[in-house]
């Protein structure tokens, strides 16, 4: 079956778990699953392990002869996999219930301390990798340290912006190494944040670094041990140097390709999307801050004098013409910039999202910058929806 063959392939090639588990960018323990039959690889995987070993998918999957390598049909490896998968479960589960068997009888023999002595002793196979000179990007992750991965970005950075009501980020990966219980993942990694803003749910915080995280693996996954991030200006190429292996500084200091850049957002707007849909506002568009058009005061005639001093009045308010959204106390609320036509006014307006009903209003007159004390509010709010640029 697909365990064995991997094992005894895998061996052939002369690899050991460790570095055959380095080669694919995934830790020991998940090549030891998938050859024990406790697990599978998934079908994109599947066929980078058919590559390094040389043999059609095909072989893999099967006890037939070697064939002559040739290009899987992802969608079937995908289902021969599924089939695998449940048949994975199924044995499984008879293995648990063995094992509970088991154990009674030997709790009757074997105090837990005795047990627990035991486990300590039995050896690990450790392997401190080697660095080179050369520089590739290992695109992906086994999904279990992945995902620990993006959960430890988003931890560092939700709430370095307080405007943005939704953080996700996307990251590329150069390698990992795994030595003394510990897992180093060298990356590049990029959070974005995410609010409305004219009625658009753009970037409005991020931020990109090269970082390493160390991870220990436990019975609850994988814990973060550390974080650290290349230093800024001058010191950036130096702490790349000092953090990564040369193997992987060389490509991190090389930069993303535009490829690489547009990956990752693409995966933030495709996260963002899916959070909208969770709150119900899955019909607002998805942009870049950048996309929107911008209208400033004094494309409204008000001169630069007395634009600069309604800027400094904004306080949380946008300092154009425009809007973003505020969740306080569980209830959204829109701050809101406006221009009135009529009397030549610059307005701040902050309304309940839900109803329209006005809880603040300020107008500022456009030719002197002061405050208007008799301004007359309206009934209700209307929203302001911008364009893109």
């Amino acid at each position: 079956m697909l365990g064995n063959n991997i094992k005894e392939l895998r061996k052939q090639k002369g690899y050991t778990q460790e570095t055959f588990a380095q080669e694919l960018n995934v830790v020991r323990q998940t090549v030891s699953k998938w050859e024990k039959g406790y697990s599978v690889p998934d079908a994109i995987t599947l066929e980078k392990i058919a590559e390094l070993l040389e043999v059609p998918v095909g072989d893999l999957l099967s006890d037939g002869e070697i064939k002559a390598k040739e290009k899987p049909d992802l969608k079937e490896v995908a289902d021969q996999l599924s089939i695998l998968n449940n048949q994975y479960a199924k044995e499984m589960a008879r293995r648990k219930r063995n094992r509970k068997i088991a154990l009674i009888v030997v709790t009757v023999f074997l105090s837990i301390s005795l047990i627990a002595a035991v486990i300590s002793i039995i050896p690990h196979d450790r392997q401190e990798y080697g660095v080179d000179d050369g520089g590739i990007v290992l695109s992906y992750l086994d999904r279990e340290l992945d995902e620990a991965v993006s959960k430890a970005i988003i931890s560092e950075n939700e709430t370095a912006d307080s405007s943005a009501e939704f953080t996700t980020e996307s990251h590329v990966v150069y390698g990992m190494e795994e030595k003394d219980g510990t897992i180093k993942v060298y990356l590049f990694e990029n959070h974005t944040g995410f609010g409305f803003k004219d009625g658009f749910f753009t970037d409005v915080s991020g931020g990109s670094t090269p970082s390493v995280l160390t991870f220990k693996e436990s019975e609850n996954g994988f814990e973060l041990l550390s974080r650290e991030t290349a230093g800024d200006g001058a010191d950036y190429g130096d702490s790349v140097k000092r953090l990564f292996p040369p193997r992987f500084a060389k490509k991190c200091l090389s930069g993303l390709s535009d490829a690489e850049n547009e990956r990752m957002w693409l995966d933030q707007v495709n996260d963002a999307s899916k959070y909208l849909e969770s709150i119900g506002r899955g019909d607002v568009t998805v942009c870049a801050l950048r996309e929107i058009k911008t209208n400033f005061f004094t494309d409204y005639g008000i001169s630069d004098e007395v634009s600069n001093k309604i800027t400094e009045m904004c306080n949380e308010y946008d300092y154009t013409i425009g809007n973003h959204e505020k969740i306080e106390n569980g209830k959204r609320f829109v701050y809101q910039t406006g221009f009135d036509y009529r009397e030549n006014q610059i307005t701040f307006t902050k309304f309940e999202f839900d109803s329209g009903k006005i809880v603040e209003f300020i107008a500022v007159d456009g030719k002197t910058g002061e405050v208007v004390k008799d301004a007359s509010v309206p009934e209700k709010a209307v929203y302001y929806k911008g364009v893109l640029a």
